[in-house]
């Protein structure tokens, strides 16, 4: 399996339009975390454009190289000439966590197949080179559960690999849900069994849910 490679998120949305023979093709971005909220910004920008042609889009919910959490759809154009282009350069730019709407008004001239994917395309290009973005590095997930005599323990353990927590449950037991870069998972899980003396649950939530610790 090809080890995760790092991304780009989007920091906030933007907006970029091109015009292709009378053609106007406005390219509207927003981060977003699910697809959920994807389908959500589709429906604000069919709302925002009334009088448009075609509200194309494409989004990656997660990581551009995950096989999950990824949608795009032509919305009208010619099958394969406009949601999936816009994805292909979502995914070539290793761009996660965003969602992408095209909104065409159409100039009155057929761009034809190819030109359609060459539009699309250079629409999304176009709403890319406007966005300001940030370098993220593939995450591994872990949910961890302790007794709360351990609390010190865990808390040092954290701090050592400047783990990021996710959600904390105060019950009979402490569980947390914790994230950190994979190239520390390997120290991270050494430690934990070290430290911890199998007294605490450790599981890897991305990795098929095995116990660790």
């Amino acid at each position: 399996m090809p080890h995760p490679q790092s991304y780009q998120i989007p920091l906030a949305a933007a907006e970029a339009e091109i015009d292709v023979k009378k053609s106007r093709f406005i390219a509207s971005l927003l981060p977003i975390q699910s697809e959920a909220e994807a389908k959500a910004f589709v429906e604000t920008q069919r709302a925002r454009f009334p009088g448009a042609n075609h509200h194309c889009w494409a989004f990656v919910a997660a990581e551009p190289q995950a096989l999950t959490g990824l949608g795009s759809s032509d919305d009208g154009e010619p099958s394969g000439t406009a949601g999936r282009p816009m994805l292909a350069v979502l995914t070539g730019a290793a761009v996660g966590q965003v969602c992408v709407v095209v909104t065409r008004f159409f100039g009155g001239t057929k761009l034809g197949t190819g030109g359609l994917v060459r539009a699309y395309s250079q629409a999304v290009r176009a709403v890319l080179a406007e966005t300001e973005l940030e370098q993220r590095e593939p995450q591994a997930r872990y949910r961890l559960t302790y007794a709360y005599g351990l609390t010190g323990t865990v808390e040092a353990l954290c701090n050592r690999f400047d783990v990021t927590v996710l959600d904390q449950v105060f019950a009979e037991q402490v569980q947390l849900e914790l994230a950190l870069p994979l190239q520390r998972c390997e120290p991270f899980e050494m430690d934990a069994r070290e430290w911890l003396h199998a007294e605490a649950e450790l599981v890897r939530l991305d990795d098929a849910a095995q116990p660790l610790a």
